[in-house]
């Protein structure tokens, strides 16, 4: 049946994660973060957590657990893995953030809490990366989605190795003298996190649903596979390079991570020029909402780059970092994440409610579960207001940053609302048919 093809579990994950998104948003309305507190106040190094790891880490791994069978044409390794990757990672999350407010002073009390959360974390990557590598390794031929999705994984492994690092660092800098330079590479750390885990994984899976959901060619060519290689490469050899000079501060070392760099803002371009090309050469003559949204997001991934790489050459990455973080964060990934989970929970809802009842009654379509022009509404909002938000950091207007991220954080509300209306099937209520299966039922996990 349609439903058993289906993850079990990755609409759970979705809500999670737009739970410790939405207490991230909640957290800097608060002006708890930065840019109205410094970047290592307890406020602004939990909202950053719940950001990568309880918002994009759950986002990512519950689009995996339902992506990568479909690339490779094999089941996970078990459904219960996905559950147990859940219950680790948001676990590990909530002790990380009582551990944030033990180092920093707040409750020293909770200081060990932040490298047991890590621990924990760090073993529901273990489990997620057995749960979907499996299948990934026994494909013939892997697909290009699913190799970038391979090297995510590598980078999803050396990020939370190096956060668990950092946090017995810091936590039980007796337990742990010689982990105590580290510290001083947490640029690497959140270039591997932002960059090679989540950009490289974005980028893989987008190569798939883009076309898929288009109608334009799947095969990137030689340029897909440039993307791969130089992305990969570059956030490779930037964050080795980073992290070596803490110990070895050589000539050589700084212009291998120029190099790193370099071959990073490469990809990039090459990533953007291909997704305009399958924009281009699309059969499907309506653009859908969630990949017309999703071009608001594809223009923050540039307008991040071309900062980064204008700060770098000025001399003023460090002084921009945090802007340059928040464009990636806010922007790019979670803009992305939230225009295609309006495609994605309708369409996953659909196979498990009325996939099965196909030809038995009257079955609405995807696109009946949900009302495009409030989800537009909605995604429209949240890019304009990330970036007033970007804006008024970017002129050191702190003040300002809060009523313009108000507005992305009500559009996330909206958007989650949205969400929860599809996954009910609200809006076709009228022409439910007879033998629709709601979604987790008994059928579906069989």
């Amino acid at each position: 049946m349609i439903s058993n093809r289906l993850s079990r579990w990755t609409l759970l994950f979705f809500a999670c994660a737009l739970g410790n998104f939405l207490a991230a948003e909640g957290l800097a309305l608060a002006g708890s973060t930065w840019p109205l507190r410094p970047v290592s106040a307890p406020g602004t190094l939990i909202a950053v957590h719940l950001l990568a790891v309880g918002w994009l880490l759950l986002l990512v791994l519950g689009a995996l657990f339902q992506f990568v069978p479909v690339i490779t044409s094999r089941p996970l390794v078990s459904q219960r893995l996905s559950l147990a990757t859940l219950a680790a990672v948001q676990t590990g999350l909530l002790a990380m953030v009582g551990g944030f407010l033990g180092i920093t002073g707040e409750a020293p009390a909770l200081a060990p809490a932040l490298p047991v959360g890590g621990a924990v974390v760090l073993l529901g990557a273990l489990i997620a990366c057995v749960n979907v590598g499996a299948p990934l390794l026994r494909a013939r031929p892997l697909p290009l989605p699913g190799r970038m999705v391979l090297s995510g994984l590598a980078f999803l492994l050396l990020t939370v190795s190096l956060g668990l690092s950092f946090a017995l660092a810091l936590a039980v800098p007796a337990a742990a003298p010689r982990l105590a330079p580290l510290v001083a590479g947490i640029g690497g750390h959140a270039l591997a996190g932002l960059g090679g885990w989540f950009t490289l994984t974005a980028m893989g899976v987008s190569y798939k649903l883009l076309p898929m959901f288009m109608l334009a060619p799947e095969e990137r060519g030689m340029l897909g596979h440039c993307v791969h290689l130089a992305g990969a490469a570059g956030f490779a050899l930037a964050v080795a390079a980073g992290i070596a000079r803490i110990w070895l501060p050589a000539a050589a070392l700084e212009l291998a991570q120029m190099a790193g760099y370099s071959a990073v803002a490469l990809a990039a371009g090459l990533y953007l020029w291909d997704v305009a090309r399958i924009y281009r050469t699309r059969k499907r003559a309506m653009i859908e909402i969630h990949n017309r949204a999703a071009i608001g997001a594809f223009a923050f991934l540039g307008l991040a780059v071309l900062l980064a790489a204008g700060s770098l050459a000025m001399g003023r990455l460090a002084a921009e970092a945090p802007i340059v973080v928040f464009l990636t964060l806010f922007g790019w990934l979670s803009g992305l994440g939230l225009s295609q989970l309006y495609k994605v929970v309708p369409f996953l809802t659909w196979l498990s409610r009325y996939g099965n009842s196909l030809g038995r009654g009257k079955v609405p379509r995807v696109q009946d579960l949900v009302k495009e022009v409030r989800g537009y509404s909605w995604l429209v909002a949240y890019f304009l207001g990330v970036l007033l938000a970007a804006v008024s950091a970017l002129f050191r207007s702190p003040g300002a940053f809060r009523p313009c991220l108000a507005l992305a954080a009500l559009a996330t509300l909206g958007l989650s609302l949205e969400y929860w209306r599809g996954w009910r099937a609200s809006y076709v209520r009228a022409c439910a048919p007879v033998s629709a299966v709601p979604p987790f039922s008994h059928e579906q996990r069989g």
